[in-house]
């Protein structure tokens, strides 16, 4: 992991109100995610944190990252 990744997932956390080592470990998936190109979907057995970490109102549904409970 680069520190400029790392750095990006601690601002999402802030950003979401999240803390905590599970959520750092949702944040670095969610900044990669975010990077990809589109449509996306994310595998997760805790969609809560990552469904909240990826959000973009602001882009069209059918271009936000889609996260699917396993």
């Amino acid at each position: 992991m680069s520190q400029e990744l790392g750095w990006r997932a601690g601002e999402l956390l802030g950003a979401a109100g999240l803390s905590g080592h599970r959520c750092a470990i949702d944040a670095v998936v969610a900044v990669t995610a975010l990077e990809l190109p589109r449509p996306l979907l994310l595998l997760t057995r805790d969609p809560g944190d990552l469904t909240r970490l990826v959000e973009e109102p602001g882009r069209p549904k059918d271009q936000r990252i889609a996260v699917i409970h396993v």
